[in-house]
Order: structure tokens, then C-alpha cells, then sequence
């Protein structure tokens, strides 16, 4: 578990982790049941910097908006990129072949430019709206739960999995993982989500594993399968929805 946890970190954050884990694409199929376990160590790292925020200074939508900026910063972007370019390959309307090279291409278009705006703008304003309800304690928690959400979502996607495009694509780690270990993240997270948000939060990620479906089907109806870029999407992606589901009333 701890060498797969590493690996992990090596691989979705910046945090300098200079230790060689051996069998590495053993250990990306066989620890997706810790994908949840990954969310929640990267959500204490940001919930941590959103304590000290707000003691610096003293607003919590000022400290939630910086920790946002820090998990950038921390993750390099990583998920975030790949909803820019899947927004521009699978938006583009042109056929399977161009979708995936448009999703190869390093820049962003203006759909992606859309997406990533969007993804922000969902995750601040409903902070702002119900600013009197809220205080840094459940913004500490809503932090962890987020990137749990994100994680754990994706890792629904890997069930029975098809890939698209060329097989040197980093996506392809994660081909012909084991159904029970995608459920068994699944409980972990809904477990999680109860503890920290309760079961609103068990609610709200229950649309979030609901959407995976469609969006899955989506995506295999544009480029038949999965690639990197869709499946990282979808973290930003089960965020925004559970956001939406959460702050529903």
C-alpha cells in the first residue's frame, strides 16, 4: 500500500518523492482501491495550506480561492489539463482520428480555455453565495471531500475499460483493472464522504458515480474507448457536479 501510495504521488503531484518503486504497472492496476486513499492524503496537503490561508488572511472565500491556486500548483495542473484538451478534441466536431490528435496537441483552444473557466467559477460562486453559511471547518472538509470525489470517480471509469488511440498513452496503465477493486474504492469513498460531509455528501457523490456513466458513454460514442485526457477530465468534472448536487438548495 505505501509503495503504490508513492507511486501514485510521484506520478499526480509535485511533491519530490525521489524513491525507485519497482513493478510499477503492477502496482498502478492493483492499487486502484487506494485511488480514495490518494484523494484524501492530497486533500489533507490543501485543506492544511487552507487553515494557514485563512489565518494569514482572516476571509475563508480569499483562503479557499489561494488553496484552489495551490492545488495547482501542487498537482502541476495535471487533471486540469486533461479537461482542456478533452474539451477541445471531443467539442471539435471533426472525426475520431482529429479528436485524438487535437487532445495530443500541447495548446489550448477556446474550448478548453471555456472548460477551465467554468471549472473555476463552479467551484468558487457557490462558496460566495452561501459565504454566511459556511465556515472554515466545513471548507476544510469540503476541500478533502473534493479531491476524494475527483479520485475516486475516476477510478470508476477503468471498469472494463477500452482505450483509444495509441497504446504508449499514459492512460493504458490503467487497462484491465479488476471490477472489485474499482468497488471496493467506491465504498471507501462513500464511506469517507459520509464522515466528512455526511449523508448529504454520500448523496451528492451517488450523482457524481451516476454521471460517470453518461459521461463514459459520451466519450466511447466520440473515440470509442478512453485516453488519458478523458479520464484525468473527469476529475474537474465529478467535482463540479458534486458541487452542484451539494449546494442544490
Amino acid at each position: 500500500m505505501i509503495k503504490t501510495l508513492i507511486l501514485y504521488l510521484q506520478f499526480f503531484t509535485r511533491i519530490p518523492l525521489p524513491m525507485e518503486i519497482d513493478h510499477a504497472e503492477e502496482r498502478f492496476k492493483k492499487g486502484i482501491l487506494w485511488f480514495t486513499v490518494l484523494g484524501l492524503l492530497i486533500g489533507l496537503v490543501d485543506a492544511l495550506v487552507l487553515w494557514g490561508l485563512y489565518g494569514l488572511l482572516q476571509s475563508t472565500i480569499l483562503a479557499w480561492i489561494a488553496a484552489l491556486l495551490f492545488d495547482v500548483m501542487l498537482t502541476g495542473a495535471f487533471h486540469m489539463d486533461g479537461l482542456a484538451d478533452m474539451c477541445d478534441g471531443l467539442f471539435s466536431s471533426r472525426n475520431k482520428e482529429r479528436m485524438l490528435e487535437i487532445m495530443k496537441d500541447s495548446r489550448v483552444g477556446s474550448n478548453g480555455v471555456l472548460a477551465l473557466i467554468f471549472y473555476y467559477l463552479f467551484l468558487i460562486i457557490p462558496i460566495i453565495t452561501k459565504s454566511i453559511d459556511v465556515d472554515i471547518f466545513f471548507l476544510i472538509r469540503l476541500l478533502i471531500g473534493l479531491q476524494v470525489v475527483g479520485k475516486s470517480g475516476i477510478a470508476l471509469l477503468f471498469q472494463q475499460m477500452r482505450y483509444a488511440g495509441h497504446t504508449e498513452g499514459l492512460g493504458r496503465l490503467f487497462l484491465d483493472v479488476e471490477t472489485w477493486r474499482i468497488w471496493l474504492c467506491q465504498i471507501m469513498a462513500l464511506g469517507l464522504m459520509y464522515a466528512l460531509l455526511g449523508i448529504k455528501g454520500c448523496l451528492s457523490y451517488v450523482v457524481v458515480l451516476l454521471v460517470s456513466f453518461a459521461y463514459r458513454y459520451l466519450v466511447y460514442q466520440k473515440i470509442d474507448g478512453m485516453n488519458g485526457d478523458t479520464l484525468g477530465a473527469f476529475h474537474c468534472i465529478g467535482q463540479i457536479v458534486f458541487i452542484l448536487s451539494f449546494f442544490r438548495n
